[in-house]
């Protein structure tokens, strides 16, 4: 079974840090780079899983494959595979290295976007892949080529063909649902909500969401900032009790800190699988002991640095300025008023109908073995993420923000803006946020074990897509991408 420190070690190598190579032979180097470009490719066209597991034992780090299991780092791969719905990528050009990343840019045909491939890799002479590989969109949107982006029927037909490849390799279950200014554009399930009893997924499906449940404590705080019942400017201190922090601590950090991660506290998941050994985490003061003993890793204020912990103490200071549960405030504030009535924070061991269960895939010995995770030590969602939402009830939550039925105009605008000042530019109060030639875009992703989930809003163009899926990652981050590139930045224009 695939533990918690493993999911989380995942998340860990998406960040890499930087090393520098030394001087070599350029023409040893320029061979290595090029077999592993090569290689990769070659591994990514296939669609094969052995293709891709040879890869992976021929050119990745053995400190690397003894961290990580060899099939995991083959499913990441092969989720560019998907992405390209089968039509393969195509090698524009290697690029010199950069601080121990070797760079290729390569086409994607499907979306007809322009990637930059990064894949980590030690010192020579050995050049073996350290890490995850990852890319970026490099296709630039510009007033010369944005009016040949993609129709929404070309949007639609390109998604529909990566949705069927997923699901003829059983790569993908969940929901997918695609707007335009309030009109669906595509509506689809895929998979199984409950592989044991054989019940497909809906459109209706409730799926544990993740992270992305922290949007709604967000905008639950600046509900309560707008009612005047707080402050983005107060202390903490002034709301959550010296049992579940420290008040020297907690009387540097203020609200605006924790909405945007830049509190300098941490992320009590990491001991959260490890310090229990029975099913548990069903109310917040069951998280207190994970908190209290937290420190401060920097000055509030002056760096971004993702924090569960952070978000969960919103969460605390909800429940004591209102004397209302966290999950029935925003059942009252934001569910109801915004008519999302397949949402909550839906305790996993009390039956709930058209919930999907959670699964993630192990492979052994070319076998499959599917893994379900309907019963973990988080038996309830938290501010900090797992609530249930429904892909329907998404687009209601976006028609919600776009007509300011949640919040003032004002507010909504404080919502979604990025906060330079506190060296988070790119996060809001409770959403990631960027903005570029095509406007402004708000998002959130979620992920765990046997959760996987994508929202995101592009707000000036009028489209909102939301992929919730009950398969752990990459299975709706595939699905993301594919649309990401579709709509923001897919020319429409051959190679």
């Amino acid at each position: 079974m695939i533990k918690a420190s493993v999911v989380s070690l995942i998340m860990v190598l998406l960040i890499f840090l930087p090393q520098n190579l030394p001087g070599r032979n350029n023409t040893l180097q320029n061979e290595a780079i090029n077999t592993i470009v090569n290689d990769f490719l070659q591994a990514v066209n296939s669609g094969n899983r052995e293709a891709m597991q040879d890869f992976v034992i021929s050119h990745y780090d053995q400190n690397m494959l003894k961290q990580i299991p060899s099939y995991i780092i083959v499913s990441f791969n092969r989720s560019f595979y998907y992405e390209s719905g089968g039509m393969d990528y195509k090698l524009l050009n290697i690029l010199p290295m950069e601080q121990g990343f070797i760079m290729a840019e390569l086409y994607n045909t499907l979306t007809e976007t322009k990637m930059k491939f990064k894949i980590p890799v030690t010192e020579a002479p050995s050049y073996k892949i350290r890490g995850l590989i990852t890319h970026e969109i490099i296709t630039p949107v510009t007033k010369e080529n944005q009016d040949n982006r993609f129709s929404d029927d070309e949007i639609i037909v390109r998604t529909e063909q990566c949705l069927k490849k997923l699901a003829e390799d059983d790569e993908f279950s969940g929901a997918v649902l695609v707007v335009k200014n309030g009109k669906t554009l595509l509506k689809n399930a895929i998979g199984q909500a409950s592989r044991e009893y054989d019940i497909p997924n809906k459109t209706t499906t409730k799926f544990n969401m993740a992270s992305v449940g922290k949007m709604f404590t967000g905008l639950a705080i600046v509900k309560l900032v707008e009612q005047g019942i707080l402050s983005f400017d107060d202390p903490i201190s002034k709301y959550v009790p010296e049992d579940w922090l420290n008040p020297e601590i907690s009387r540097k950090i203020q609200i605006r800190h924790l909405l945007t991660h830049t509190s300098g506290l941490g992320d009590y998941f990491k001991n959260a699988y490890t310090q229990c050994a029975i099913p548990f985490f069903r109310n917040l003061e069951d998280y207190k002991s994970l908190v209290v003993h937290d420190t401060l890793m920097f000055d509030p204020g002056t760096k971004f640095s993702y924090s569960n912990t952070g978000m969960l103490l919103l969460g605390v200071v909800i429940e004591n300025v209102t004397g209302t549960d966290y999950f029935t405030y925003l059942r009252n504030n934001i569910f109801e008023p915004a008519g999302m009535v397949n949402t909550d924070g839906f305790d996993k061991s009390i039956p709930v109908k058209n919930r999907a269960t959670g699964y993630s895939k192990e492979y052994f010995n070319a076998e499959v073995n599917w893994n379900n995770h309907q019963y973990t030590r988080i038996m309830r969602g938290s501010p900090s993420g797992g609530i249930y939402s429904t892909v329907e009830d998404l687009l209601k939550f976006d028609m919600a923000i776009r007509l300011n039925t949640l919040l003032s105009p004002l507010y909504t605008k404080m919502l979604l803006e990025g906060r330079p000042e506190l060296n988070a530019s790119f996060h809001s109060y409770g959403f990631f946020v960027s903005e570029g030639y095509l406007g402004r875009q708000i998002s959130h992703g979620g992920d765990g074990q046997g959760v996987n989930c994508q929202f995101k809003m592009f707000y000036d163009l009028g489209y909102t897509f939301a992929v919730l899926s009950n398969f752990s990652q990459p299975s709706a981050n595939i699905v993301a991408n594919v649309l990401d590139q579709l709509i923001s930045h897919g020319s429409g224009i051959s190679q």
